[in-house]
């Protein structure tokens, strides 16, 4: 898949405990990376005691127009609905977030984003100085190549979550 050993060498440095499958180490390089930069996120969100999953949920809030439900959230944010459905609660208990039942569907759940909550968000996006120090090895050629990169892995992840479905 990638060629010969010697372009794998270059793309797999000799630190990395090896897979058998060399996708399976550039995942795991990949997924090291991202726990790297959730905790330099996290870290600078500390201070307004949100994290970084919940910051993405107000900015999903400030976002979208209209009525906003936990599934759409869901589907937008690409998380779980349990794992939604508990930032919410997390969110609603800090006064950020309101749950409020859908007049005309009495079973749904509209979610509304709070005076406090928007607060929070806008202070939330000025939160980004680590992680643009972090990205500044990038020119701006490499991260245009990197999000279509990422955009690529995302769909085709979507697709092949569909086709085990």
């Amino acid at each position: 898949m990638f060629g010969n050993s010697e372009t794998l060498e270059k793309i797999m440095p000799q630190k990395v405990i090896s897979y058998t499958d060399p996708t399976l180490d550039i995942w795991a390089r990949f997924m090291r990376t991202r726990n790297l930069l959730y905790k330099v996120f996290a870290r600078d969100l500390r201070e307004l005691g949100i994290k970084p999953e919940q910051l993405g949920i107000l900015n999903i809030l400030k976002k979208i127009e209209g009525p906003v439900t936990p599934a759409m959230i869901s589907r937008v944010y690409r998380r779980e609905p349990q794992t939604v459905s508990v930032n919410l609660k997390r969110l609603e208990g800090r006064g950020l977030v309101k749950l409020v039942k859908d007049l005309e569907k009495r079973n749904m759940i509209r979610v509304e984003i709070t005076d406090a909550g928007i607060a929070i968000w806008e202070l939330g996006r000025t939160k980004t100085a680590a992680v643009s120090q972090a990205f500044k090895v990038l020119s701006p050629d490499d991260l245009i190549q990197l999000s279509l990169i990422i955009d690529k892995l995302s769909d085709s992840a979507q697709q092949v979550l569909k086709s085990h479905s």
